[in-house]
This record gives structure tokens, sequence and C-alpha cells, in this order.
């Protein structure tokens, strides 16, 4: 309880001192409160994981300078780790590396988070409100998410002493080409070193006291895969394109005029982008270079260009006048004349009315 709100409390009693002589009073009692409260504690097996992100500085991405972050995850009873670094803590990576997390260690029953914006939306008198996608996340793998108060630092000190272990055991002094060569490197060292090691606060090493803790985890295959990618509605151009991201992606000319779910997997260059109209699949790319203005795949440009045309003929077919002579005496009329078409065209027309 702050000292403010005890001040107000013991006023009604008669106390007429001030906040400081207050302050000065419970301060031994308090740092007693708290030193116990804050004692660590263990966790049995399988029970707790903790999560965290730290920031690592900037990287240069396909030459933009962009954040560089590293995402631990940690095993409560054992302390196997699992090392992840990422250009973002957007909410689908962070879903994309517990996924990986998981497929690796195995689920737990809780997983102990801060209050990362990404699946914390605010702590209310009823408890805490996260975010919808997050308790998707959780509740499809059976998880539960257990959110730290706020500014209690200390009660997820074991993944925080984590971070600062990658940080300056790991990354201090090392040269990677880009992230994907970091990702490796970091496997790597956490196989070989991180896990192999005599923690220093159980004595054990981790690797070890896995083998424990593994049979109380929940196997990664036990629950589908969670489709972790955002998806983000637009709307496709009638010339059978669609914008995402600068870029102007081709898709199939079914889907023209309409509006689609666009999926990208990751946010590098080559990361899979898929285009849903409805449940149907109606493109495949990968991510273009930054600076690309079009990318048009040759079975949609195909579809594209026999589309056009047979719309067009379609639409010339349709203002076709007939000519007549008109007998200038009498009944002797002439027969009209009317216009003739190849059998190809009416295959093009009919196409083209199958695909509207």
């Amino acid at each position: 309880i702050p000292a403010t709100v005890l001040l107000r409390e013991i006023r009604e009693r008669g106390y007429t001192g001030s906040v400081t002589i207050l302050k000065e009073f419970i301060r031994p009692i308090k740092h007693k409160k708290l030193t116990k409260l804050t004692e660590r504690f263990e966790t049995e097996p399988g029970r707790q994981a903790q999560v965290d992100w730290g920031e690592c500085g900037l990287i240069d991405v396909q030459g933009v300078r962009r954040k560089l972050y590293v995402f631990v995850f940690l095993l409560g009873f054992s302390r196997m780790l699992f090392v992840k670094f990422t250009t973002s803590t957007r909410r689908h990576v962070l879903q994309q590396c517990l996924q990986e997390a998981f497929q690796r260690l195995g689920i737990p029953e809780e997983l102990l988070l801060d209050n990362m914006k990404q699946a914390v939306e605010a702590h209310t008198k009823e408890g805490v409100r996260y975010a919808r996608e997050f308790l998707d996340f959780c509740e499809h793998y059976d998880v539960l998410p257990v959110a730290t108060p706020p500014y209690w630092p200390r009660s997820k000190g074991k993944v925080e002493r984590g971070v600062s272990y990658v940080k300056h055991s790991f990354l201090e002094g090392r040269s990677f080409t880009d992230v994907a060569d970091l990702n490796r490197q970091a496997q790597h060292w956490v196989e070989a070193v991180a896990n192999l090691r005599v923690h220093g606060t159980t004595g054990r090493v981790p690797a070890e006291a896995y083998l424990q803790e593994r049979l109380r985890l929940r196997a990664y295959e036990t629950a589908p895969r969670f489709d972790t990618r955002p998806a983000e509605l637009r709307k496709v151009l009638l010339e059978a394109h669609v914008r995402f991201e600068n870029v102007f992606y081709s898709v199939d000319p079914l889907a023209a005029g309409h509006s689609v779910l666009i999926k990208a997997a990751g946010e590098a260059v080559g990361d899979l982008i898929e285009v849903f109209l409805g449940e149907k699949l109606v493109a495949t790319h990968r991510r273009a270079p930054r600076g690309t203005l079009r990318v048009t795949l040759p079975e949609h440009e195909r579809r594209i260009r026999a589309l056009s045309r047979a719309q067009g003929a379609l639409s010339r077919g349709r203002q076709v006048q007939y000519t007549q002579q008109l007998p200038s005496q009498g009944l002797g009329a002439a027969s009209p004349e009317v216009q003739t078409r190849s059998l190809e065209l009416y295959e093009a027309l009919l196409s083209a009315e199958s695909l509207s």
C-alpha cells in the first residue's frame, strides 16, 4: 500500500505527522516484506516457462538500419534456453517464436511474461485483459498466460538473467552476415554451451535436468499448427493486381474487383505471401525486394491477357450492327448482311463468361 494511502487512513485515526516520517517508519517493514515476496522460487517440472525480449542495438538489413531484438524462452525447472533473434517484436513474430520454442522444447502449463503490448492490453480491477489474438494462440495450445504485475520486474528474474546471459556470453563481439546466420550461430551456442553448462543458481546442467522435465511437457505435435500469420484485407484492382506494402502482386483474374485476405509468413525478401478469396488460394508470391513496383506471375499474365481479349471480343460482339439493304421498289428486298465469326472466338467468349 503506498504511503500516501496509509497517510489518509491514519490521519483519520489522529495521526498529525508528515508523510516523510511515515515513509521512514515503514521503509524497513516494506523492505523486509518485499525481500520475502521476491525470494527465488522453483517451479516443478513442466509447469512454467518465462519469456522476454531484449534489445540488441541496430543491424543493417538490405541497406536499411533495423533494430535487433532477442527473444528468450526459459523453462523454469531445468533452465533450458531457446533463443531467437528478430528485427521485429510484433504479435505474429512473438507467436512464431513461441511456436518454435514449443516445437523444440515442449509446451508448459503456463507462460510467465511481462506487460508486453503484443500480449497484454491492460490491467483492470477485474484482472488482466489480454490481446484477443494472443489469447486465441494460448487457448489453441492450452497454455495459461500469466502477466506479471506492473513495475515488478523481479517476478520473472530467471528469464531476465537469461537475456543478460545471451547478450554478454554470446552476442558481445560476435560477427555474422545476417539475421539468419546469427540465428544459426545462436542455436549452436545454445546446444553446445548454454544448455550444457552448470547453471550458477541450480547447480545442475540444464540439458540433464531437462530429461526429467520433458516428461511433464506436452509434445508440440499434440495440437495442430496455429496460423500465426497476420491477415490484411485488401481490394483487388480490376487489372487483377493487389497492393501489399507498396508492391502490386498479381492474382487470379477471378479475384478482380473483390476483397481478399493477404497472409505473409515473414518480413524478409523471399518470404511466402499467400492471397485468399474466401477459402480459395488465388495467388502465391515471394516477398519482393525493396523498390519493386509490380510482380506478375506468368500464369496470371496469360489468364489476364486471355480474359482481356475475350471480354473485348464479347463487347464488340454485343455492338455489332447488322446492315440491311432496303428495296427501292416493291418486295424485292435484299437479304441482310450478317457478320461471321470463327469457332475460336465463340470458345473465348464462353471462357470469358465462365470467368465472370
